[in-house]
């Protein structure tokens, strides 16, 4: 008899430890897609009224405070040793587990049609929104931010602005082929002048004085890094929510043999 209380005690502190991974889990989904929304919000000018990228990063949001929701459920249960709890934490388990592969399998299926929109809509408003190096628009500052951070030049490169309107709208005597933010800077700094702005526009093509690349595969290959850890923290979720799932069940089920 102490023997089989042992090991349901061991089950209940075994439960209260993944459930409080699971719930540490939810709070850095949440984490990740605050950061999204905030600390990239220049990249979600760029992709204009495109609700792709913005409802993803909402749902990652969402996603990560209920799985903090379930995982202090399941903690709750764990502790009080309530049945209700443990059964209702195993459903949502099981329903989130479900979501997380059906999310997986269409993330996969439909990546490169997401990554062709977003280029798309970055050209847009390169093409139709921006006003100039120095314009204050949101979308004008968010390209010149981008291009000097990242230190590359239009979306696929900088001839991508010789048909913006923008460079068709200019006079002909002050006539600019891109902003100054594509230019080399000595220092990645916003308040950081070209290394030769006259090099620059004379030879477009040489590394030395011209962002090389454009911004598109430049800030593709930032995210798909920030991918990576989103895809190492679901694995690991997957992981716990097996886990909870067959520890949540056995626990029940050694509740209802002692209400025998």
């Amino acid at each position: 008899m102490d023997s089989e209380g042992g090991c349901y005690n061991c089950m209940k502190y075994l439960l209260f430890v993944f459930n409080l991974l699971f719930w540490l889990s939810g709070a850095a989904l949440l984490g990740v897609g605050i950061w999204v929304i905030v600390a990239q919000q220049s990249f979600i000018t760029l992709v204009g009224d495109n609700p792709l990228f913005i409802t993803g990063a909402y749902i990652l949001i969402g996603v990560g405070a209920f799985v903090f929701f379930v995982g202090f459920l399941g903690c709750c249960g764990a502790i009080k040793e309530s049945k209700c709890m443990l059964i209702l934490f195993f459903i949502l388990l099981l329903l989130i587990f479900a979501a997380e592969i059906v999310a997986a399998v269409l993330a996969f299926m439909f990546r490169a049609k997401s990554e062709q929109v977003l280029s798309d809509m970055m050209n847009k408003t390169l093409q139709e929104d921006y006003k100039g190096p120095k314009a204050q628009d949101p979308t004008s500052a968010a390209w010149n931010y981008v291009q000097i951070i990242f230190g590359c030049c239009g979306t696929k490169g900088y001839s991508d602005w010789l048909t913006s309107d923008w460079v068709t709208n200019q006079g002909q005597g002050t006539r600019m082929n891109f902003p100054s933010s594509c230019c080399v800077r000595d220092k990645l700094t916003l308040d950081n002048l070209p290394k030769n702005e006259t090099a620059c526009y004379l030879n477009p093509d040489d590394p030395m004085y011209m962002n090389s690349g454009g911004c598109f595969e430049k800030m593709k290959s930032e995210f798909q890094q920030k991918i990576l850890i989103i895809a190492i923290v679901g694995i690991a979720i997957a992981a716990v929510m097996i886990l909870g799932m067959v520890f949540s069940i056995c626990m029940v089920r050694n509740m209802e043999e002692k209400e025998v």
